[in-house]
């Protein structure tokens, strides 16, 4: 049984990047790092009233990202996601290129024996919020247009989660449900988001999970309403996702995930609705 546990908490924390969501923290002294790729694609764009608008461009997104936990503790784990390269482009752009925010995390297990935690990610931007895409072709005038796809927003946040997760069938089936706030600055609104995951192992070698989230707009804030729509201002949706984890050695992890948006549960708004598929490897230690 002990074997199982522990090969569940080490599945669990190998969730990708910004959507891990666990109430377990790691061993102290102990680490784990994943380098993936992430590509995404979409010419469906709702609008903020949540009307499907036909933009008659595709956007497309690519991004480098490198994640990893440090076990500060047994119970308080030190948490670093930074999209090291991310592009950005529509059919009808350049490409444009940038490093996206930075997200430092502090996650504290409450009590030793029951996985609940709390979780503060500290999102840093690495830019002003502008990054200038120059149009492929000339506009009536003759001039080239200009739209600005930022890889970082420009703003500071704060990311809060409670988390709690529990074990089945000897460890081999876990899940996790969670809720918080992600408090904005420079005028943005204030988002809420909760969720909820399902993994189970197989063969003792592939993990399978499976998610489901929402985020919200509060009223609180000034609501800024300026600039491009990746700075998520009025942004809400329902996404789902799948990973699957494939365990290639005592240290050493290829994992993959595909997710998507859909209209149930939060209407989607001011965003683009298309599937993000990952592909990378991990390392623990």
């Amino acid at each position: 049984m002990k074997k199982y546990w522990y090969t569940l908490i080490v599945f669990t924390l190998m969730i990708f990047q910004s959507q891990a969501q666990s109430g377990w923290t790691r061993k102290a002294q102990s680490f784990y790092l994943q380098s993936s790729a992430s590509y995404y694609s979409s010419r469906d764009y709702y609008t903020t009233e949540g009307n499907l608008s036909d933009s008659g461009s595709r956007f497309n997104s690519s991004a480098l990202i490198l994640y990893g936990e440090y076990g500060v503790t047994d119970r308080f784990t030190a948490i670093l996601d930074v999209p090291i390269v991310q592009l950005n482009s529509f059919s009808s752009t350049e490409t444009v290129a940038g490093v996206g925010s930075v997200k430092l995390g502090l996650k504290y297990r409450l009590f030793n024996n029951l996985p609940i935690a709390v979780q503060a990610d500290f999102e840093i931007p690495t830019d002003d919020g502008t990054n200038l895409a120059t149009s492929n072709n000339p506009n009536a005038l003759g001039t080239f247009d200009q739209i600005n796809l930022p890889t970082s927003d420009g703003e500071f946040n704060v990311w809060t989660n409670i988390i709690g997760s529990h074990s089945f069938g000897n460890g081999k089936t876990y899940g996790s449900l969670y809720t918080g706030i992600n408090f904005r600055t420079e005028s943005f609104s204030n988002q809420f988001h909760a969720g909820a995951e399902l993994g189970h192992l197989f063969f003792d070698k592939l993990y399978l999970i499976g998610k489901l989230r929402i985020l919200e707009k509060l009223s609180s804030g000034e609501g800024n309403q300026g600039g491009s729509f990746l700075y998520g201002e009025g942004t809400t949706f329902t996404s789902f996702g799948f990973n699957a984890i494939y365990k290639l050695g005592e240290h050493m992890s290829l994992v993959t995930s595909y997710s998507d948006y859909a209209g149930f549960l939060v209407d989607r708004k001011n965003i683009y609705d298309g599937a993000t598929f990952s592909l990378g490897v991990s390392f623990e230690y």
